[in-house]
């Protein structure tokens, strides 16, 4: 990996959780400035792991402080990972809902809302619903993944048969696989509700409707401008900088594919299954096969144009809507702590109402617009994608570091002038 030039750190402190990063704590020495892999041979190495061995050492050699405790560092360090600060979080529950809170504190302030939404009692269907069409959601997954939409009475009634039979289902179908894949050896081999059997053999049962009150959403569907599904997705960073963003695009369309590998996906788009929605795809990321117009280029094409325009922006000067910079930067400059060096903030543009509603934030987002800006070669299915996306990310973690230490060395400069 090409590394960032950083100015001199002076004694800044970088704060970094070594589990975000894959990183045993042990693998860190002491001094806090370099990695070593001692369970991993040489001629196995990894490159990722060998770029953050050379990121601690340039950091540390650079006059920067590496602290990896999260009960002792201070405001005014540059979180490189998000802060959990299980100190104060006694789980990641609370993290989440404080970091939700901030978000949408500085974004109404901008006076950007999110749609209508409605989350899941901890053992109940909701009993009050936006009108249809609604949005099901699952805030956990990535790439755009387990998003269904629900447009008439008889798909939300399969919803609420899902959402109530589940467990025992889901139960009863795991039982009867091991069951059949160890019937030659044992004929006999029974479960009770724990998932033990007479046999030493132990089943762990999902509590779906425990992940429904953890990360599924009820969302009002919002109706975009052009025959499309479009989103907007803006890259900030920490230091206040927005480093790309671009209107996503794609076209409805029901899914093709046979295998469904998500916690409900599995359940909900499977054909074969008793509880199949037949709910429209309505993702727009590029991972999933979407298209992407990167603001703030010199020209577009015909349809782009008239995307570009059906949403707001002028094609002629592309850039992120005003009142979605502001509330990107004030997230990413105030919201540091729980977010870390950059974060991809996801908005609808709301065609009956003329506005960006809010969507998500992604302290991992993909670098798809990134790379298109500055040509960096970055495809989903090449065999390499893990070790490409992650030396990346780790690039522009590094680049929000460097714009950081600038404006701060500028600042000071600023004000010994004024002395």
């Amino acid at each position: 990996m090409e590394y960032v030039q950083l100015p001199q750190g002076n004694g800044q402190e970088i704060y970094i959780n070594p589990e975000e990063l894959y990183i045993k704590p042990e693998w860190i020495n002491r001094e806090l400035y370099t990695i070593i892999m001692p369970d991993i041979p040489i001629n196995q190495s990894n490159p990722v792991y060998e770029a953050y061995k050379d990121m601690f050492k340039n950091l540390y050699e650079s006059g920067y402080k590496i602290v990896t405790d999260s009960s002792t560092v201070s405001n005014d360090a540059f979180f490189f990972t998000p802060c959990l600060d299980t100190q104060v979080n006694k789980t990641k529950e609370d993290y989440s809902n404080k970091k939700k809170s901030k978000i949408y504190y500085y974004l109404i302030n901008e006076g950007i809302t999110e749609p209508i939404s409605v989350s899941f009692p901890p053992d109940s269907f909701p009993e009050v619903l936006p009108s249809l069409p609604l949005v099901l959601k699952n805030e956990a997954s990535q790439g755009g993944e387990e998003k269904f939409i629900i447009r008439t009475p008889k798909q939300l009634a399969v919803l609420r048969k899902f959402y109530d039979e589940i467990n025992l289902y889901a139960r009863k179908r795991k039982i009867e696989k091991v069951k059949h894949a160890w019937r030659s050896c044992y004929p006999d081999l029974e479960f009770d509700e724990n998932g033990k059997s007479n046999r030493g053999i132990c089943i762990n049962f999902i509590d779906y409707k425990k992940e429904f009150y953890k990360d599924m959403r009820l969302q009002k569907f919002i109706k975009t401008p052009t025959k499309y599904n479009t989103s907007l997705r803006v890259l900030t960073s920490s230091s206040g900088d927005i480093l790309a963003a671009s209107l996503k695009y794609a076209k409805f369309s029901t899914s093709n594919e046979e295998n469904h590998y998500g916690l409900f996906d599995k359940f909900l788009s499977d054909p074969t299954s008793p509880y199949f929605l037949g709910s429209e795809c309505i993702v727009s990321n590029t991972i999933a096969g979407g298209n992407s117009i990167l603001l703030g280029k010199d020209s577009y094409s015909e349809l782009e144009q008239e995307i570009l325009l059906e949403h707001g922006i002028d094609p002629n000067d592309a850039l992120v809507p005003e009142d979605v910079m502001k509330g990107c930067i004030n997230i990413a400059i105030n919201c540091k702590r729980e977010v870390g060096a950059i974060c991809g903030i996801d908005f609808i543009y709301d065609a009956e109402e003329k506005v960006w509603k809010y969507l998500e934030e992604h302290e991992y987002p993909m670098l798809y617009s990134y790379a298109e800006k500055y040509n960096i070669p970055y495809d989903s299915n090449a065999t390499d994608f893990y070790t490409t996306n992650q030396l990346l990310d780790m690039r522009i973690r590094l680049n929000a570091l460097a714009l950081t230490m600038q404006k701060k060395q500028s600042l000071i400069s600023e004000n010994r002038k004024h002395i």
